[in-house]
């Protein structure tokens, strides 16, 4: 089967974690004898160098509008233009080229709804994996709201309609809606969002993701938890700022100077990073709070074996964090604020510990309860690689995607051979 696979991100370039994901995902699926193609953009790459990598199947020559300064009204709509007639371009010829047998969307967020708009108008089966809200408000893509704004359909209407006209002489999508045949959502949290924005999802599926656990494997020895983890981006919206607090608490309160935090990751905010650098220097915790950077997700399974406990502390309603689900494979005690879809796993005083978003006290007192309880840390432990084992492995998770995405592909191929020739 010919899978094209079209993502805003795709490694070695990414923000977060769904575009390992879709990698791992994508990796899994080619093993299995199915010939993958990805479409995504050139974040990361140098400019100008946005051609096609043959070894890895991957077309880099999507633009997104990621952090583009705020421009008016006409400028943007302009600059908008360029970036669509580009991307349909670009989506065009990889669907003519490589004769796909499903196309399977990822994410296009900041890129082009209209990808999609495109690819449920082509007659193949279309799939979507959502692993986070774009899909229940794609109607917010920068392009698809100038056309639904009171501003085509009143202030100027009359030039609108010449604009439209021409987009389509160029055939350049620029509106119409989604129907959405196809869905796999990775939590149940997702699709009851996307049923409560109005989208047409009832007949989705939920299809959990998954963790190798060969990979991430289960650390059989560990004793005496003293050092901590932190995996992810360094923003407001990870709660951070509760991390930092909360290794205040567990050092200079309760004085477990043995105490260590290493963070990995990087950060899209900056100041953000600079200010908890500075609070951390404040708080004379340099010592205990080490800055490891980004680190490439083959490098996870050794610096999870070198670690005790993950602390997660989001404030943001997470779909279904894949950091988590790997941490507990690897037998790590996690601490962690269950939002979103991460409460279809995380069990209080089973699997994990769970704090309510901002709260650095009940963190800390989670990690001291780690600290001096062994038979809570042991248990939290063997439970947490148990639920992985049972319910988010890696190859259930395949084998739902590939069954569904092959019943489409099968149902497709025997209506065309029904068809009577001319």
């Amino acid at each position: 089967m010919r899978i094209l696979v079209v993502s805003n991100l795709y490694p070695p370039h990414f923000i977060g974690g769904y575009e390992l994901g879709c990698k791992q995902v994508m990796d899994h699926l080619s093993a299995r004898g199915h010939n993958v193609q990805v479409l995504t953009s050139n974040y990361g790459v140098r400019a100008g160098l946005t051609q096609a990598l043959p070894e890895q199947k991957v077309n880099r020559w999507l633009e997104m509008d990621l952090d583009w300064p705020p421009l008016p009204l006409g400028r943007n709509a302009l600059r908008l233009l360029r970036k669509e007639a580009r991307n349909q371009r670009a989506f065009k010829r990889v669907v003519e080229r490589f004769q796909p047998d499903v196309i399977y969307i990822w994410n296009l967020r900041y890129v082009s709804v209209s990808l999609a708009l495109r690819a449920e108008r082509l007659g193949l089966p279309v799939f979507y994996l959502v692993s986070d809200k774009w899909l229940a408000h794609w109607e917010t893509d920068s392009w698809y709201e100038i056309w639904s704004s009171n501003f085509t359909r009143l202030a100027v209407r009359g030039l609108a309609l010449l604009v439209s006209f021409l987009l389509r002489v160029f055939g350049i999508v620029y509106s119409g809606s989604l129907t959405l045949p196809n869905v796999h959502f990775v939590s149940d949290f997702l699709k009851r969002d996307a049923q409560q924005a109005g989208k047409p999802v009832d007949g989705a599926e939920v299809i959990h993701w998954g963790v190798d656990v060969n990979q991430f494997a289960y650390k059989q020895d560990c004793q005496e938890p003293k050092r901590l983890l932190y995996v992810g981006q360094i923003t407001p919206l990870k709660g951070f700022r509760t991390v930092v607090e909360a290794m205040r608490l567990v050092v200079k309160e309760h004085g477990l100077t043995t105490a260590t935090l290493t963070v990995v990751g990087g950060t899209i905010t900056p100041d953000f990073a600079a200010e908890m650098r500075r609070l951390i220097a404040s708080y004379e915790l340099s010592d205990n709070i080490k800055f490891a950077g980004f680190a490439a997700h083959e490098a996870l399974p050794e610096i999870y074996q070198q670690h005790e406990i993950l602390l997660f502390p989001s404030l943001y309603d997470e779909a279904l964090t894949i950091t988590t689900l790997e941490a507990m494979s690897c037998g790590l005690a996690v601490v962690a604020t269950a939002t979103g879809g991460n409460k279809e796993v995380m069990e209080h005083g089973q699997n994990t510990l769970i704090f309510h978003k901002e709260d650095a006290q009940k963190c800390a007192h989670h990690i001291l309860r780690l600290f001096t309880d062994d038979e809570l840390f042991q248990s939290l432990r063997v439970v947490a690689r148990k639920t992985v084992e049972e319910q988010f492995r890696i190859e259930s998770m395949i084998d739902k995607i590939e069954s569904s995405l092959l019943r489409e592909a099968n149902v497709r191929e025997r209506r065309r051979r029904r068809r009577p020739t001319k």
